[in-house]
C-alpha cells in the first residue's frame, strides 16, 4: 500500500496523488504495477489521528535495489537481459500513450520470484505533448537524473526516462548505482567524467541553460574524454557496452528510444533472457527493509560510541569493579550486491563484479537485425482505457 499524505484535509486530495490515480488508471500493461483499490481510514472524532488514503498494489517480493543489495544474490545475463526486456516494453507502452515517469531508478522497478518486472511508483509522472511544454526540472532522483535537468532544461520528454534506465542498466552490470554524486554539481562532475565534457555537438544549446547559476552557484566544466564503452566493456561485453554507450549520452535527442533499446543486439544476442519462472527463488528484498536495518545498526553503533564517550573519564582503578566499556563493535551490513554473473559464473559485489566476456563473435554495427524475426515489444498489451 502506497499512503497518500493529506497535509491539509479541507483541501482535500493532493493534485499529485489524483494525477497519480489518473495515469494508473489509464495504463494497463504486463510490466506496469496495476492500481487495485483505493482504501481510506477515517480519522479520530478527536483530531488526534488524520484521515488517511491509501492505494493498494499487489505484493510483490523485491524491488531490484534490494536485490542488488542481497548479499545472496548474483545477478546472470540472461537475468539481466530478462529485467531489462521487460522494463522496456513497459517503458514503451507507458511513452506511446504520452506519460513520462519522471523517477526511473532501482527501488522503483518491482520483481516477483517468478522474474515478472513491474514499474511503480508514478508519483511523479505525467503526461507530455511531443511538441513540448515547460515541465519543472526538478525530478528524478540525483543518482539517475539525467544533465539536462541539473542545467534546468524545462522543456523535455521521454528522453529523461532513458538516462535514468541506462542507469539502471549499469547498476544490474555493476552490482551497485554508477554514479553517486554527494550534491547537484558533484553529480554533473560524475556525469561528465564518465560522458565526456559538454560541447555544442555532444550537447547542443547546454550553455545557454540556466543551469546551477540559478542557486547562484557557478558550473566550471572541466575537459573529460567519454569512456562509457570502455567503462563498461568488462561488465557488459561487447554489446551490453554499445548498449550503454547509447542510453548514457549528453544529448536527449540522440539517447536511444525505449523501442530502439528493445531492438539492440544485447537483446537479440547469447545468451538470450531469461525466460519467466526460471530464475532463483530468492528471500523478500526490498531497499525499505534495506534502509530500517542500516538505520538500526547505526542506531546501535551511536549507542555504543555515547556509552564510550560517557566513560571517557574510566580510571584504571575502576577496572576492579567492572565498570571498563566493553570493546564489542556491531556488525556492518554488506557493501553492495551481486554484479553480473560472467559467462562462466556469479558477479562480485559493487564495482567488483565478475567480467563478462561475450562469446559471439566481433560486434559489427552494421549487420542488418531485421534477418531476426522480433515481435513488436509491444504486441501483447491491451489498449488503454
Amino acid at each position: 500500500m502506497k499512503r497518500i499524505l493529506m497535509h491539509n484535509e479541507n483541501e482535500g486530495i493532493p493534485i499529485t496523488a489524483l494525477r497519480e490515480i489518473k495515469i494508473l488508471k489509464r495504463l494497463r500493461h504486463q510490466n506496469i504495477v496495476p492500481l487495485q483499490d483505493i482504501a481510506v481510514s477515517p480519522g479520530s472524532r478527536s483530531g488526534r489521528s488524520r484521515a488517511s488514503i491509501y492505494m493498494v498494489f499487489p505484493y510483490m517480493d523485491h524491488d531490484l535495489s534490494g536485490l542488488l543489495n542481497n548479499p545472496r544474490v548474483r545477478l546472470t545475463q540472461p537475468q539481466i537481459k530478462l529485467y531489462m526486456k521487460q522494463l522496456l516494453e513497459g517503458t514503451i507502452y507507458m511513452h506511446s500513450h504520452k506519460i513520462i515517469h519522471r523517477d526511473m531508478k532501482a527501488a522503483n522497478l518491482l520483481i516477483s520470484n517468478d522474474g515478472t518486472l513491474k514499474i511503480a511508483d508514478f508519483g511523479l509522472a505525467r503526461p507530455f505533448k511531443p511538441e513540448g511544454e515547460d515541465y519543472t526540472s526538478k525530478v528524478v532522483t540525483r543518482w539517475y537524473r539525467p544533465p539536462e535537468l541539473f542545467l534546468g532544461e524545462k522543456k523535455y520528454g521521454p528522453a529523461v526516462d532513458m538516462w535514468g534506465i541506462g542507469c539502471v542498466f549499469g547498476e544490474m552490470l555493476c552490482g551497485g548505482p554508477i554514479l553517486q554524486g554527494s550534491s547537484d554539481q558533484d553529480q554533473l562532475d560524475k556525469i561528465f567524467n564518465l560522458c565526456g565534457s559538454p560541447t555544442e555537438e555532444t550537447m547542443p544549446g547546454w550553455t545557454s541553460l540556466p543551469g546551477l547559476e540559478e542557486k547562484g552557484v557557478t558550473y566550471q566544466v572541466k575537459p573529460h574524454n567519454r569512456q562509457v564503452y570502455d567503462y563498461f566493456l568488462p561488465y557488459g561485453g561487447i554489446v551490453g557496452a554499445d548498449l550503454m554507450d547509447k542510453l548514457l549520452v549528453l544529448d536527449p535527442k540522440k539517447r536511444l528510444t525505449a523501442f530502439a533499446a528493445s531492438d539492440h543486439d544485447y537483446l537479440w544476442t547469447e545468451p538470450l533472457p531469461a525466460e519467466i519462472g526460471m530464475l532463483p527463488q530468492y528471500d523478500p528484498s526490498h531497499e525499505y527493509d534495506r534502509q530500517r536495518r542500516a538505520e538500526g545498526q547505526q542506531d546501535r553503533h551511536t549507542t555504543h560510541r555515547n556509552n564510550n564517550n560517557n566513560n571517557s573519564n574510566f580510571h584504571p582503578s575502576q577496572a576492579s569493579h567492572g565498570h571498563h566499556p566493553s570493546a564489542r563493535h556491531g556488525s556492518s551490513l554488506p557493501a553492495g550486491g551481486g554484479g553480473a554473473g560472467g559467462a562462466g559464473g556469479g558477479g562480485g559485489g559493487n564495482g567488483g563484479a565478475a567480467p563478462y566476456r561475450h562469446n559471439g563473435g566481433g560486434y559489427n554495427a552494421e549487420h542488418d537485425r531485421r534477418d531476426k524475426a522480433r515481435p513488436h515489444p509491444a504486441a501483447s498489451t491491451s489498449a488503454a482505457p
